[in-house]
């Protein structure tokens, strides 16, 4: 990075020190975890702490889903870092329908319709399965990094000022399913960025410590990638944030799920939604996992009450403040 780079707001010795405190603290957790595997991405984030894995001498086994009709765009950074650290990587290519096979569990573990959730969820799901048979015990995940650190694009371009406040929101609200779906299947799952020491520090940055241009681009999680960018090559170190969906290629699935719906049947099934269940289904793909959703669950509208109901198929909300709905998946609700 050039000095031209660096925010003249941010004085080196700041940026120094708290480099070198997140290095401590990220490297306390990971070798505080019993982990043995990681569900791994090949992005920064997952890379960050097999990297810290292998400089205490921890090799930890890989585990990564790339679907067998989809564009998977992590596996060649995650063959990459595998192949730098000499890791064992394992990765997974179940078929669109294979996956589709195992929503319905999902969905009843997950208790959700909302197609989002439920592309990004599977992969971990079928990860955290495979890795269980494999005969680990413990895996790490890069859960919340993105969140506490500004990765996502919408974030790192808000306004300065915008920045802090929603960070500690989303570390108010933010909740990951691999730590629903591990307790189930038997399997423990780590997340050192979740950490309460992580959080805390994650909370005290600025929008300086977060967000840079760098190289004709701008980039959030400026701070992780400048305390562990000697561990790692500059592919993973500046690269930028893919969705799991489209780094797994898990994205495919709304293209199939939408083929299995024809034009009257979701005309007559959104319909029936309406009436019955006062639930407003927004496409084919919603349709197809809400057929799904009802064969196991009640309506929405019949959970507890909350907060307040969301607007589009009147389940709880926990928060006025929330903006999701972890039910069907509405923004804004």
């Amino acid at each position: 990075m050039t000095n031209s780079s660096i925010p003249h707001q941010l004085k080196p010795v700041d940026r120094l020190e708290k480099i070198r405190q997140l290095r401590e603290l990220i490297d306390a957790q990971v070798v505080a975890s019993s982990a043995d595997g990681i569900l791994f991405s090949g992005g920064l984030d997952t890379s960050i702490l097999a990297a810290i894995a292998s400089l205490h001498q921890r090799p930890l086994r890989a585990v990564m889903v790339s679907v067998e009709e989809g564009d998977g765009l992590d596996e060649p950074f995650a063959r990459l870092m595998s192949e730098r650290l000499g890791m064992n990587l394992d990765i997974l290519r179940p078929s669109r329908r294979k996956l589709l096979e195992r929503m319905p569990e999902l969905i009843l573990l997950l208790q959700t319709f909302d197609p989002m959730e439920l592309r990004n969820s599977i992969v971990a799901y079928v990860a955290l399965k495979a890795a269980l048979q494999q005969g680990l015990k413990t895996v790490l995940t890069g859960d919340a990094a993105d969140e506490l650190f500004a990765g996502y694009t919408f974030m790192f371009n808000m306004a300065p000022e915008r920045l802090s406040p929603y960070i500690r929101h989303l570390n108010e609200i933010m909740r990951f399913t691999s730590q629903v779906i591990g307790p189930h299947l038997g399997i423990k799952v780590d997340c050192p960025y979740l950490s309460p020491a992580v959080r805390d520090f994650a909370l005290s940055l600025t929008h300086e410590d977060l967000v840079v241009d760098y190289d004709g681009q701008r980039f959030g999680k400026r701070i992780l990638r400048e305390a562990f960018s000697s561990l790692l090559p500059a592919e993973i170190a500046w690269r930028l944030k893919t969705p799991i969906e489209y780094g797994s290629g898990s994205t495919s699935l709304k293209q199939l799920t939408e083929g299995l719906v024809s034009d009257d049947e979701f005309e007559r099934e959104r319909e029936l939604a309406a009436t019955r269940d006062s639930v407003k289904l927004r496409d084919k793909e919603q349709c197809f996992y809400y057929r799904l959703y009802r064969q196991q669950l009640a309506p929405p509208r019949e959970r507890p009450r909350a907060a307040k109901a969301c607007s589009e198929c009147n389940g709880p909300v926990p928060r006025m403040d929330m903006t999701y709905c972890r039910i069907c998946g509405a923004y804004p609700v």
